[in-house]
């Protein structure tokens, strides 16, 4: 059975640019009631205005802060009702080994990419269930599966958030709300263009990554179809294969694709590279686009 999306209200993070917009234009198509949440009011009104005010809240919040995203809630509930179907998008990342990460840069991901998804999925979980209906859609990243250097963090974050979706998928099973995890691979973004810029080299990976658009539509259909687990890209799917099989292949595969695609905005040991980083709340990744699928 298919899940209808007429009239829905859907909460989505990171929704000003990247996958979350690509989200809100896609979910705002099949005639859900969207509520844009982000940081960033010019974006999140210029979206508003291109899709039409009447099923489109922009929401102004940084979900890793409490009372924000509380005043995020209460504001959608109040115009929309109910919400239907909770996005968590937003995501941050910073280019680094584990040994250079700055301990800001390490609380920003913790709380972006994984403890805001949960806060958020416990606030609107109890209301779901009352009505025995709802969806929790994570956009995780391939490289919660295979993990890639210089970003080994970001990784780890995204692997909780996969394990997260799959536990939560058990804990709520019967109860007829979905829990859907969807695993983009390379996401194109803002970040490489600026990459770009300091090495060409990574032009040669921009050029292999989704749109977000894509993104976007796959993210709806996984919806739609109420299907639990959809990993993006041929290249995503074939890391999370080979891992099955041989770790060593695996690390040596995604090593490789980190030290071609990002040569010089970070540094492996030994160097003295400074860390680059992700902006959140828009997500990057992917968080929303995520680099290294």
């Amino acid at each position: 059975m298919t899940y209808n999306l007429k009239n829905r209200v859907v909460f989505i993070t990171g929704a000003s640019g990247g996958i979350g917009r690509a989200c809100a234009v896609e979910y705002h198509r099949a005639g859900a009631r969207v509520a844009a949440v982000a940081r960033s009011t010019d974006k999140l009104e210029a979206l508003a205005s291109s899709l039409g005010v009447k099923r489109v809240l922009p929401v102004t919040a940084d979900v890793t802060d409490s009372g924000q995203r509380e005043s995020a809630l209460a504001v959608v509930r109040d115009r929309f009702g109910p919400i239907d179907v909770l996005v968590n998008n937003a995501g941050w990342a910073s280019f680094t080994s584990v040994m250079r990460t700055p301990p800001d840069h390490l609380d920003r991901m913790l709380s972006l990419n994984l403890v805001s998804p949960i806060t958020l999925i416990q606030a609107v979980l109890p209301e779901m269930l009352e009505r025995g209906s709802g969806q929790i859609v994570n956009i995780a990243s391939v490289v919660g599966f295979q993990a890639i250097p210089r970003m080994t963090v970001y990784s780890a974050t995204k692997a909780a958030l996969i394990s997260l979706s799959t536990g939560l998928r058990m804990e709520l099973r019967g109860s007829g709300v979905d829990v859907i995890m969807v695993a983009p691979g390379s996401t194109r973004t803002d970040f490489f263009d600026a990459a770009a810029k300091v090495d060409a080299d990574a032009t040669r990976f921009a050029r292999s990554q989704y749109s977000a658009d894509r993104v976007g539509r796959a993210v709806l259909r996984a919806s739609r179809r109420r299907h639990g687990e959809t990993l993006l890209t041929t290249e995503g799917k074939a890391i999370a294969t080979i891992r099955r099989f041989s770790h060593r292949l695996a690390d040596l595969t995604m090593y490789l694709v980190a030290k071609r695609s990002m040569p010089t905005l970070d540094a492996f040991p030994g160097s003295t590279g400074r860390p680059t980083t992700q902006p959140s709340g828009e997500t990057p990744t992917h968080s929303g686009d995520q680099p290294g699928g």
